[in-house]
């Protein structure tokens, strides 16, 4: 009864087990004698064979270990041997990319297990909403679902003799290459909802069949997550218990439905997958310099993606009327201070203040409104201090890459003010994701827990959206 309640994973990790403790592993090819062998060892996966032997034109090697049928890949077999060759004695050692039982593409339900290297408990705990047990699917203890392409899927972290393994199952028949794509979508959603995106190796299991593959993109871990409910995860808020219970009541966690849109745009979008997964690269560098910069671009960047040209108003004042009686008033604001300006300064910002209502060219919005309209578009108000960071872009664009001004200011200064805008550009990031795909809720403001002494100005540790 408790089997059919709680996820099982024993069949798995026990293969898993097996393969990770190959040792000389004897390996049978063909009709020939003991002369080949497996190492898995440290993440290293090693194929040795005594004499040169004969592979597939696929890079494909059939072999057999203790009466069963396997096959290895290694991009090691180049061109296929001549028979002619095999009898010459040496020693081959190849690296293997991929090790398989059976045949994935005849099935339809799958777990993939990656090594969990994020060093973290409870991954999705005060971060994720987590599925409840309906009686039907097995439950786990850290757990979340989404759905993609109306299939439902389980993202689950696991421990086992002291290893975690983050492991990805779909719950509705799906075919192996749809799996795999939607694996990666989930992979890079929740990688950056909770700031550990998994990686490098991984198994695939269906039934009895499984493979073994080495992805060439490891696993990242990113100094930032979006989002918690629970305002004691920062050491920082220890010691201001009156600030955390503010907040202990009002946040939450991300609801499914936003993860599952969340994972959908991703599949769908090869700019927002890129972009996602740029992100995540930066912030596990945990870079200084490169940060800010990136963070600019990477906000631009969703700006195109998330910006309706139909929804930018051309006008931005409907009531005709109510225009001229603006612009009329700031006439007379300019009379009034006339004095006090350059000659051809009052002529030259009449000019302006006449052009303050021409309609809007979708064509041709300037970079400071590209990237200000997504937060309009989406009801997100920007504070001074998120404008200022905004305009960090145009320092970048200059070459101001360390943003020097006229101030003069210490290396650790500029380093600290280097990170504090760093965590603002996160912020305003996760900002537009969340509310792009329906979040509504308070995000972290990770600007703030750079700016304990208010030197920058920040208020708040968390901002409703």
């Amino acid at each position: 009864m408790i089997e059919r309640k709680i996820k099982n994973f024993k069949k798995e990790l026990a293969i898993i087990n097996w393969v990770e403790g190959f040792n000389k592993q004897k390996v049978l090819i063909r009709d020939e004698s003991n002369n080949a062998y497996l190492n898995k060892s440290n993440r290293k996966f090693i194929f040795f064979h005594k004499g040169i032997f004969p592979y597939s034109k696929n890079g494909t090697l059939d072999i057999n270990i203790e009466g069963s049928q396997y096959y290895i890949k290694s991009s090691d077999f180049k061109e296929p041997v001549n028979k002619n060759f095999t009898q010459i004695p040496c020693e081959s050692a190849c690296d293997v990319d991929t090790f398989t039982k059976g045949n994935l593409n005849r099935r339809k339900l799958f777990r993939m297990f990656f090594f969990d290297k994020s060093e973290r408990t409870h991954i999705f705990h005060h971060k994720l909403e987590f599925p409840k047990y309906d009686g039907k699917i097995p439950w786990a203890f850290e757990c979340t679902r989404v759905q993609v392409k109306n299939k439902r899927y389980d993202i689950i972290q696991h421990k086992h003799n002291n290893q975690s393994y983050i492991i990805i199952e779909n719950l509705d028949p799906v075919s192996y290459s749809n799996f795999k794509k939607d694996s990666y979508s989930i992979q890079k959603g929740i990688g950056f909802l909770i700031g550990y995106m998994p990686g490098g190796e991984n198994y695939i299991f269906s039934g009895d069949n499984f493979v073994y593959q080495r992805l060439s993109r490891k696993a990242l871990k990113s100094i930032y997550h979006p989002v918690t409910s629970n305002p004691y995860s920062f050491t920082l808020l220890h010691d201001q218990r009156k600030i955390a219970e503010r907040y202990e009541s009002i946040l939450t966690v991300i609801p499914a439905s936003v993860i599952s849109n969340f994972v959908n745009k991703i599949h769908d979008s090869e700019e927002l997958s890129v972009a996602i997964i740029f992100l995540m690269e930066v912030a596990s560098l945990s870079s200084v310099v490169s940060m800010p910069g990136v963070f600019s671009v990477i906000l631009e960047s969703f700006a195109n993606i998330i910006i309706n040209e139909q929804k930018i108003r051309q006008s931005l004042i409907t009531d005709e009327e109510l225009a001229k009686e603006i612009i009329d008033e700031l006439n007379l604001v300019i009379d009034k201070n006339a004095s006090k300006m350059h000659s051809d300064a009052a002529i030259k910002i009449r000019r302006r203040v006449a052009a303050i209502n021409q309609p809007v060219n979708t064509k041709k919005i300037s970079n400071a409104m590209k990237l200000r309209e997504p937060f309009d578009q989406l009801g997100i108000s920007l504070s001074n201090l998120d404008e200022k960071a905004i305009d960090y872009r145009n320092d970048l664009l200059h070459g101001n890459i360390l943003m020097h001004d006229e101030t003069k200011r210490t290396s650790k200064e500029i380093d600290n003010r280097m990170i504090y805008v760093s965590a603002k550009l996160y912020t305003l990031i996760s900002k537009l994701i969340l509310k792009y795909c329906g979040y509504n809720g308070y995000v972290i403001n990770h600007a703030k827990f750079y700016d304990l002494d208010g030197i920058f100005g920040e208020i708040d540790f968390f901002e409703k959206i």
